[in-house]
C-alpha cells in the first residue's frame, strides 16, 4: 500500500476535527484506491486513540463481509489490509452490484453505520462502491450522503470526475469535503480479476458450510412470491395436477397471481381451465423447485437481523423443508429467508444472476 502526502494530509484533517463521533464517507470510481485509503485512514485513527469501525459497502468486492453483503467490523489492532478486520455484523443485499438494488444498498449502509455508533464507535469509515457515474450512481451517493450525514467526505478522483459531488456537498455546514487525487500506483483490475476475487471468497465460505434443513412452516420469505399468499389445500392439488397434466407439488394464490410448483413442466398451451379453477385468475406462474435452488440467501433472526448467508440446496414440499448450505446456525432462530439475485455452484463459481421479481 503506497501512502501519499495527500492521504496523510486528509487523515490529519479528519483526526483533528472537533466533531464527535467522526463519520467519514469515502467516494471514488472503480479502481481509485478506496479500500486502501480506508484501510490507511482506519489504522491512522486507531493509532491516534479512536475506537474505529469500518463499514464495507462495496458489494462485489467486499473484504469485511461476504460479497453480496455490507459488512461492519471494528479495528482492534494496526491493520495492513481491510480483510484484517473481523466482521461483527452485516446486512444482506443479495447482489454483487448496487444496480437494481439501490434502496437496500443505502439501507444496509445506514443500518451498519448506526450499529457501529451504537456499539461505541468514535470514528466510522465507510468504504462505498465504485458506482459514481450516471443517474444511478449519482442517486446512490446522494441519498447515502443524506442518510449518513457524514462529518467528512473524501473524494478520490482522477482529474475532476467527482466535481458534481463536490459542487453539491461543499459548503454544507455539517460536513467537510476533501478532494484527494488518485495515486499513480493504483492499478486497474479487469472484470475477470474481480470475478475471480468473488469466486475465491465464495469458495472459501462454502468450504466451511454444511447442510441445514429449515422447516417451511416456520419461515417467512422475501424477494419471491413464495409464501406471500393463500396456500391451496392439499386435497385440491390432485385436481389441479389433472388440469396441469403434471404433478403439482404446491400452489398458492397471491393477489392476481397463482404460483404453482410442479414436478415436471406442464405440457399445456392453454391454461384457461387452470384459470377457471382459480376463479378466473389472470396470471398463472408455474415453476419447479429447482429454480429456487443454488440461490444465495440471507437468513434472518426474529429481530430481522442477519444471522448468516446461505446457499439454497433443496426445496422439498413433501418433507416441508428448505435445505441450505450455511455456516453452523441454530435452526429455531431462522425466521426469514431473503432470496438474493445470484446463483452459485457448490464450489463458489458464479452461475448467473436472477432478475428481480422472477422468483
Amino acid at each position: 500500500m503506497v501512502i501519499t502526502n495527500e492521504w496523510r494530509n486528509a487523515a490529519e484533517v479528519i483526526a483533528r476535527a472537533q466533531r464527535r463521533p467522526l463519520v467519514v464517507m469515502v467516494v471514488g470510481a472503480v479502481d481509485t484506491g478506496k479500500t486502501s485509503f480506508c484501510t490507511f485512514l482506519a489504522r491512522t485513527l486507531f493509532e491516534a486513540g479512536f475506537k474505529v469501525a469500518v463499514v464495507d459497502s462495496d458489494l462485489g468486492q467486499s473484504d469485511i463481509g461476504l460479497p453480496t453483503t455490507i459488512g461492519m467490523g471494528f479495528v482492534t489492532k494496526p491493520i495492513e489490509r481491510m480483510r484484517d478486520i473481523n466482521c461483527q455484523a452485516s446486512y444482506f443485499v443479495g447482489s454483487i452490484s448496487p444496480v437494481g438494488f439501490l434502496l437496500p444498498t443505502v439501507t444496509g449502509t445506514k443500518l451498519m453505520t448506526e450499529r457501529a455508533l451504537a456499539l461505541g464507535a468514535e470514528a466510522v469509515v465507510i468504504d462505498t462502491d465504485g458506482l459514481v457515474h450516471g443517474g444511478a450512481g449519482i442517486a446512490l451517493k446522494q441519498h447515502t450522503f443524506e442518510l449518513l450525514r457524514p462529518t467528512h467526505v473524501v473524494l478520490l478522483q482522477r482529474a475532476n470526475e467527482l466535481a458534481a459531488f463536490k459542487q453539491q456537498w461543499d459548503g454544507i455546514v455539517w460536513t467537510e469535503v476533501l478532494s484527494v487525487p488518485v495515486p499513480d500506483a493504483v492499478s486497474e483490475k479487469t472484470r475477470d480479476q474481480r470475478k475471480q476475487f468473488r469466486e475465491q471468497r465464495f469458495g472459501e465460505w462454502l468450504s466451511q458450510c454444511g447442510e441445514v434443513s429449515l422447516p417451511l412452516s416456520q419461515l417467512r420469505f422475501r424477494n419471491t412470491l413464495l409464501g406471500q399468499g393463500i396456500t391451496v389445500p392439499c386435497d385440491a392439488l390432485k385436481r389441479l395436477s389433472e388440469l396441469m397434466n403434471t404433478k403439482v407439488l404446491y400452489a398458492e394464490r397471491v393477489g392476481d397471481n397463482v404460483l404453482i410448483f410442479v414436478e415436471l413442466p406442464p405440457m399445456l398451451s392453454d391454461f384457461s381451465s387452470v384459470r377457471q379453477f382459480f376463479g378466473g385468475a389472470p396470471y398463472i406462474r408455474w415453476t419447479t423447485p429447482s429454480r429456487y435452488e443454488q440461490v444465495i440467501v440471507g437468513l434472518l433472526d426474529p429481530n430481522d437481523e442477519l444471522l448468516t448467508v446461505g446457499l439454497t440446496f433443496r426445496l422439498d414440499f413433501c418433507e416441508g423443508v428448505l435445505s441450505v448450505l450455511s455456516p453452523p446456525v441454530q435452526v429455531e432462530r431462522v425466521r426469514t429467508v431473503v432470496f438474493g439475485a445470484l446463483r452459485l455452484a457448490l464450489d463458489g463459481t458464479e452461475l448467473g444472476t436472477i432478475s428481480p421479481g422472477s422468483l
